[in-house]
């Protein structure tokens, strides 16, 4: 077996023996780019080292000690290179370590085992655990290569990062060796350069006078194209200037990059904050083409269309490849030759129907029997034809709902216009959200009786305990068994048969379990909320009607209380849409694990990666006509393995490009965050950022909850909260609604919240001037 491999007999083709990074040098060598003399210690080698990777094998290090004398021996750079790194999606970057000034043959064997060690580091575990990468998948190799003394070094960014402009190359640069650039230890020169060539953009470091030359920007963006261009992606470079060239260190794709900046309409930057707020992440394949694509689809088909004549068009708004959403743009519906008719008929509608009258429609307690009929107790016996129709059933049922609403929120959106009209017109300081705030709704509902569950842990200390000492899953399982909470467990039942098919994250991600079918979300919100004072539910609960201030007219009462009703009818009619969610869910896994017993997917949540129209071909794989089915059941595992590694390497990337959505905005001087201001006056706390209803049970009251969106059932929080930042969302979006309700400082739209803060920091929130400052 060969131990070190020289640089330049390495390609691309060859990560599984060098590793991200030695696999990319030896293709920008083999491709004619300056790199530094070097090889590669294989990760074979990395394997004949067994289980203590401290200890390098005689054989391994004599191949070492040779490699570094036919190199002439002089000080080299000794870097990590996992196989799992500076990949799309994963660049790793610092997790495993690198040793510079290295001399002398014992030394670099020395360091070559550091590195090895560094790829089970307490850091590099938990970070490949974030990405779903297994332990087993990775193995190291190390580079070794000659130390270059260059008078700059920096790094390049062939996109924007921020805006995710394809024809913008980003340089930063500092004199001196690049890796307290990368490092973050020292503020470097920053430029952009354009696709001319031109500069058109730089900020001084921190040492004035020390920048490059326009024309070596120029050409240093050049060569950073060329790399680009070569791997056929956006890259990450890092280089150093010596002897008048640019010679190369690193490269690797570009992660968390925006989609390209596209142009929108007014309309769509109003509604794209709003609905991509619904997409708190990347939905998986068969979220997309069996829920949004056509569940959700039909019912918005069959509501905008009987409303108003509408197209829309789910594919330009969600594009993707084999299955992978790639971005999201904006939609923009389109009117049909219908859409006369059917606006005047929607006017019609909103005169003879009250938005109230929906609960009485007899379609009503149908539509519901269908839906929990879609799950529930023996799944596991249903026939595989039962299974594979339940997509169809819940579309049905949801366009049936879909017609239901468009017969009565027309007269919602004419009682809140009328209520508008009227404030606009009488003035008096009056606001359209104080005369419909506080509104009774199933989620105001539902936030009171967790409040009602909070109330009775505060006021017992064993519960306090049982509470305070765990969470999540362990917490569901203490409670199932202490005999302390037995009363606790019965009232917790009593909200999860009301309101157990509650969305856990927004009603786009089906794969999210509901509060039923995982307790951990509503007993987090509890913790969450025992923390603060009794009976802290939050405006509307419990509420039979807005609060409208004395002195106001009559007429204008019974306006602001017809707008309410049209508040609640929307509310709830949407709540009725995630109550097939349950049993959609659970049958997809169903499907998933009998496919997995007989050996088509590795494991039964694999099901997601598939597409519906595949699961809607397969045979019963239990059946006889299974033989006939071979060549489908061939195919899925590479799917799921395909799909799986293209929506890996978009992970942590936005669905659209922030300078999109937010043209004008640009960072204000002295914030640490800025964006849409949303009113609620100022308030200061440490901050809480969450990435998901998984982690309500952490946030304590007092602080800033920071969060990528909100959605109905992040809203108890903010009975707790100080203040609320979102990176997306605009006035129109549910938290800005919802901290309105609850005067709470809000700031939307800033796009880089949840990266720029961090959990504990002091911050003072700005509402008003859509700031966040420091302390």
């Amino acid at each position: 077996m060969e131990h070190c491999i020289p640089l330049g007999r390495l390609s691309r083709h060859d990560l599984a023996v060098a590793g991200g990074k030695g696999a990319n040098l030896g293709e920008l060598l083999r491709a004619g780019y300056a790199v530094p003399p070097g090889f590669v210690v294989t990760t074979g080698a990395y394997r004949s080292a067994g289980r203590d990777p401290r200890t390098v094998p005689d054989d391994v290090a004599e191949a070492v000690r040779r490699a570094y004398v036919d190199l002439g021996s002089p000080p080299v750079a000794v870097r990590s290179s996992a196989t799992a790194e500076d990949l799309p999606g994963a660049a790793f970057a610092g997790q495993q370590d690198t040793y510079l000034d290295v001399v002398g043959a014992d030394a670099v064997v020395g360091a070559v085992a550091r590195c090895w060690a560094s790829l089970r580091s307490e850091r590099a575990v938990a970070y490949r655990r974030e990405r779903g990468i297994g332990e087993a998948d990775v193995a190291m190799a190390v580079v070794v290569q000659e130390m270059v003394r260059p008078d700059h070094a920096g790094v390049l960014f062939t996109a924007d990062p921020v805006s995710g402009a394809r024809d913008r190359v980003v340089v930063d640069s500092f004199p001196g060796l690049g890796e307290a650039v990368v490092g973050g230890e020292v503020t470097p020169d920053h430029a952009v350069v354009d696709a001319s060539g031109a500069v058109v953009g730089r900020r001084a470091g921190e040492l004035p006078g020390q920048e490059l030359p326009d024309e070596v920007l120029a050409e240093i963006a050049r060569v950073g194209r060329g790399v680009a261009e070569h791997f056929g992606t956006p890259q990450d470079v890092e280089w150093v200037l010596a002897d008048g060239g640019v010679v190369l260190t690193q490269a690797r794709p570009m992660t968390a990059l925006p989609p390209p900046p596209v142009r929108l309409n007014r309309l769509q930057r109003v509604t794209g904050p709003v609905l991509l707020e619904l997409l708190p992440r990347r939905p998986l394949p068969l979220e997309l083409t069996a829920w949004v694509d056509d569940v959700l689809a039909r019912h918005l088909g069959r509501m905008f269309g009987e409303m108003g004549g509408m197209r829309l068009d789910l594919g330009a708004v969600l594009p993707r490849e084999d299955g992978v959403l790639q971005s999201f743009v904006p939609p923009v519906p389109r009117p049909t030759l219908r859409t006369p008719a059917r606006v005047a008929r929607s006017v019609v509608r909103s005169l003879r129907h009250r938005a109230r009258d929906w609960r009485d429609d007899p379609r009503v307690p149908e539509l519901r029997r269908r839906a929990d009929a879609l799950g529930g107790p023996g799944l596991e016996g249903r026939a595989w034809s039962a299974l594979t129709g339940a997509q169809a059933e819940a579309a049905d049922l949801l366009a049936e709902l879909g017609s239901l609403r468009a017969l009565y929120l027309p007269a919602a959106f004419r009682s809140l216009a009328s209520l508008g009209v009227a404030v606009r017109v009488l003035g008096r300081g009056l606001r359209l959200t104080d005369l419909v705030g506080g509104v009774a709704t199933e989620t105001t509902r539902a936030n009171a009786a967790l409040a009602d569950l909070a109330d009775e842990v505060r006021a017992d200390a064993r519960l306090r305990e049982v509470f305070a000492a765990g969470s999540g899953q362990e917490l569901v399982d203490e409670l199932a068994s202490s005999p302390v909470a037995e009363d606790l467990r019965g009232r917790l039942a009593q909200v999860l048969r009301r309101w157990g098919h509650r969305e856990g994250s927004t009603i786009l991600l089906l794969r999210e379990p509901t509060w039923g079918e995982d307790p951990s979300t509503v007993l987090g919100l509890v913790k969450a909320l025992a923390g603060g004072r009794a009976g802290q539910a939050g405006p509307g609960a419990g509420v039979p009607a807005p609060a409208v201030r004395v002195g106001t007219s009559r007429a204008l009462r019974r306006l602001a209380r017809a707008a309410s009703e049209g508040v609640a009818m929307r509310e709830d009619t949407h709540f009725e849409i995630s109550r097939p969610m349950p049993g959609l869910r659970q049958t997809f896994l169903e499907i998933g694990r009998r496919l997995a017993a007989h050996g088509h997917l590795e494991r039964a949540e694999d099901v997601w990666y598939l597409l519906r129209e595949e699961l809607a071909a397969l045979p019963d794989p239990a059946g006889h006509a299974a033989d006939q089915g071979a060549a489908a059941y061939a195919d899925l595992r590479p799917a799921v393995e395909r799909r799986r590694a293209a929506h890996a390497a978009l992970a942590g990337s936005p669905l659209i490009s922030p300078a999109s959505l937010y043209p004008g905005h640009v960072a204000r001087a002295g914030a640490l965050v800025s964006g849409v201001a949303g009113g609620g006056g100022t308030a200061t706390g440490p901050v809480r950022v969450l990435a998901g209803p998984g982690e309500f049970g952490t946030f304590r009251p007092g602080e800033v909850l920071v969060c990528a969106a909100t959605s109905p059932p992040w809203t108890p929080l903010f009975a707790r909260a100080a203040a609320v930042v979102v990176d997306h969302g605009g006035p129109a979006s549910h938290a800005a609604i919802v901290a309105r309700e609850y005067g709470l400082p809000v700031v939307l739209a800033t796009g880089t919240a949840t990266t720029t803060l961090r959990t504990g920091q002091v911050v003072t929130v700005d509402g008003q001037r859509g700031l966040v400052l420091d302390g």
